[in-house]
Parts: C-alpha cells; sequence; structure tokens
C-alpha cells in the first residue's frame, strides 16, 4: 500500500497569493531602507537567501568556528606576551591600569559563558603575569602563524565570484592581511580594556567630588556596555572593511555591521546568561564531563560565525545590486 504524499500547494497558494503577503511584497520591491543606496528591501532579502543556500551558511559558520577556536589559544598567546612590557610603562602613568587582568576578566565573563571565559582568562593571566622574553623566538613566530588561520578561516567564507564587486587575493597577500587584522583585533580588545579602566577612574574621581552614589555605579555600567558596543562595531566594521576582497571597500557605517553588531552582542549576552542563569554547565558537565567546556566555546564561536557571515551576506547583497545598477547605466 503507497503511501500518499501530503500535498503542499494550497499551503503555498495562500502564502504566496494571500493579500498581506503581496502587500508585503509590493512595499519591498519598491522601497528600500537607510543605508542600503536605493537598492529595493525584496531584491536584498532575495540575495541573501540565495547566497545563503547555494553557499550553505551553516557549513561555512562551522568552518570558519572550528578554525577560529584552533587560533584561540595561539591568538592569545601571541597578542598577550607583549602585554606585560606594554603595562610596565603605562602604568607609570596610568596607575590605575594595575587592575587590567581584573577588568579583563569581568568584560571576558560579560561575553563568553560558563567556565570557558575563566578558561581562557586563566590562560591570559598566566601569560601577562609572567612575561617570558623566549615567547619572542621562533615559537613566537609560529603562534602568529598558526594564530591568524582562524582570520583566514573568515576571510574565505567572505570571498564572492561576482567580478564586478569581488577580487582575487594572492595567498601571501591573503594572509598577510590575516596576520594583521589578528594583530588589529587584539589591539581593539587591548585598548577597549584599557579604555574602561580610565572611564571607571574618571567616574570614581567625579563621585569622590560629586557624592552621587547610586548614579556613579550607573556610570559605570553605562562607561562598559558603550565600550563594549563600540569595540563589537568597530571589531565587524574592520572584519568586513578589510578581511573581504571588495574593489570598493566596505563602510564602516552599514547595515551589516549595525546587524552583526546588534545580534552577537545580543546573542553573547543571552547564551552567556542562559548558560550561567539557569545551571547548563552543571547540565553539560554531567553528560559530557570535562569537554563540557569546549562544547559551550564551539556553540558560542559557531552563533557569532554565522552572525558575522549573515551581516557580511547583507553588505554583499547591497553592493552587487548597487554596483550592477551602476553599471547597466553606464
Amino acid at each position: 500500500m503507497s503511501k500518499k504524499k501530503i500535498d503542499t500547494s494550497a499551503f503555498k497558494r495562500f502564502f504566496t497569493e494571500h493579500p498581506v503577503v503581496i502587500g508585503i511584497k509590493k512595499y519591498a520591491r519598491e522601497n528600500s531602507f537607510i543605508g542600503f543606496h536605493g537598492v529595493p528591501i525584496y531584491d536584498v532579502v532575495v540575495f541573501v537567501i540565495h547566497e545563503a543556500t547555494r553557499d550553505d551558511l551553516f557549513t561555512r559558520a562551522n568552518s570558519v568556528a572550528f578554525s577560529i577556536f584552533l587560533s584561540l589559544f595561539p591568538s592569545i598567546l601571541t597578542l598577550f606576551t607583549l602585554v606585560p612590557f606594554v603595562l610596565d610603562v603605562l602604568t607609570i602613568w596610568f596607575p590605575a591600569l594595575e587592575n587590567f587582568n581584573m577588568t579583563l576578566y569581568e568584560e571576558i565573563k560579560r561575553v563568553m559563558p560558563g567556565q570557558a571565559g575563566d578558561i581562557v582568562f586563566g590562560f591570559v593571566q598566566e601569560i601577562t603575569n609572567s612575561p617570558k622574553v623566549g615567547l619572542l623566538s621562533f615559537g613566537f613566530l609560529l603562534a602568529i602563524f598558526f594564530s591568524s588561520n582562524g582570520m583566514l578561516s573568515l576571510m574565505q567564507a567572505f570571498e564572492k565570484s561576482y567580478v564586478k564587486v569581488f577580487r582575487q587575493r594572492g595567498f601571501l597577500r591573503k594572509r598577510m592581511v590575516a596576520v594583521g587584522l589578528t594583530f588589529l583585533v587584539g589591539i581593539f580588545i587591548i585598548a577597549s580594556v584599557v579604555l574602561v579602566i580610565l572611564g571607571d577612574s574618571i567616574v570614581g574621581w567625579i563621585d569622590f567630588y560629586t557624592s552621587m552614589g547610586g548614579f556613579t555605579r550607573f556610570l559605570i555600567n553605562a562607561v562598559r556596555w558603550t565600550t563594549m558596543l563600540a569595540l563589537y562595531y568597530i571589531i565587524i566594521g574592520t572584519l568586513y572593511r578589510y578581511g573581504a576582497a571588495t574593489i570598493k571597500r566596505f563602510s564602516y557605517v552599514s547595515p551589516g555591521v549595525t546587524l552583526a553588531t546588534i545580534l552577537s552582542l545580543a546573542t553573547s549576552v543571552a547564551f552567556s546568561f542562559y548558560i550561567d542563569g539557569f545551571n547548563r554547565y552543571d547540565t553539560y558537565a554531567k553528560f559530557y564531563g570535562s569537554i563540557a567546556t569546549i562544547i559551550i566555546v564551539m556553540l558560542w564561536l559557531q552563533l557569532n560565525a554565522l552572525i558575522l557571515i549573515i551581516g557580511f551576506e547583507l553588505n554583499a547583497a547591497i553592493a552587487v545590486h548597487r554596483d550592477l545598477t551602476l553599471v547597466e547605466e553606464e
């Protein structure tokens, strides 16, 4: 006895021919959002869906997340080997920077869930508390090479075949850009921690002379979250602008950067709250044992890699339609 196939044509007709759906399509074809450069909303959405389906968005995100995970600790080793030498100089003028490690720990815990933040910070603290000049050697150069693999994988996820918008990079140039971006992202992270410390010191100084009380705590939290938001925006904007091999670079102020920043920060905070607030780490630990932290880090990286690629696809959709329209007009 053969099974009857479910007829989905009625559902398709309902959703495609419904007056509300038709009205939304008409609006999307005739209107554009700010930052879309006049490209209709409908064209952008269709392009993103098509590219996500053709290039398998989740496979790309998984590949990027795995590569970043493997390069995470080499990146930390590369960047924070130099931090103790820099802090020794800066603390002469800014004594508040002696709290660098504690502030860094608090900022890591804001976005990394469970004990993942503790493990990452423990590795950072071991490096920053005991600077090793010997690391600045051949091993340090190897760490630089391996730390850039994650960035290289992300750059490959940003590659497209639209020759009017995207160009090809040679192997050596691609590797150099990946190394440069890795260092740049690290500098942004360190600078943000320094800004948070200085901001807290300034707010504390204001409170000392004005006795604002509870309002001071509000200002400190506002400084930290504003710095975190700016850090996400600048890093993502830099990745899109210099990581993608485009003929005309993406702007820092773009819909893709804005979308990715909001989603990435919100997802990181929500995921961290889910793991810590509902004691999910203990649940994972019961099932997976000592590798629970690795699984949580991988999930966090996968979510953020997926968001980065979605934001990039949004920028790519706008750029492709914008540049193709200009070619047709010429």
